[in-house]
């Protein structure tokens, strides 16, 4: 499995995201790979394998510009490793 992550360091809030992110696959022990990706950007984007998480949010294009929450995040990690 591969799991992508384009964040920006300089935005706290990304970075809590990130260390969650390698955290919760460490902790489940999950066998994946992450490719980060550190770029300006205003809320990190995550995939799985090529897929957006944010479709796993069930959220739609104006709701998309919210920041997810770390739980949100989680729930939609948890939903994209048990569709594999």
């Amino acid at each position: 499995m591969e799991i992508g992550l384009v964040y920006s360091s300089k935005d706290p809030r990304q970075t809590r995201t990130r260390e969650f992110l390698q955290d919760f696959v460490r902790q489940r022990g999950i066998i994946a790979r992450i490719v980060e990706s550190e770029e300006p950007v205003r809320q990190p984007t995550i995939t799985i394998n090529g897929c957006s998480i944010a479709d796993n949010l069930g959220q739609k294009d104006a709701e998309r510009a919210v920041f997810p929450s770390i739980e949100e995040i989680g729930k939609a990690l948890e939903k994209g490793f048990w569709c594999l």
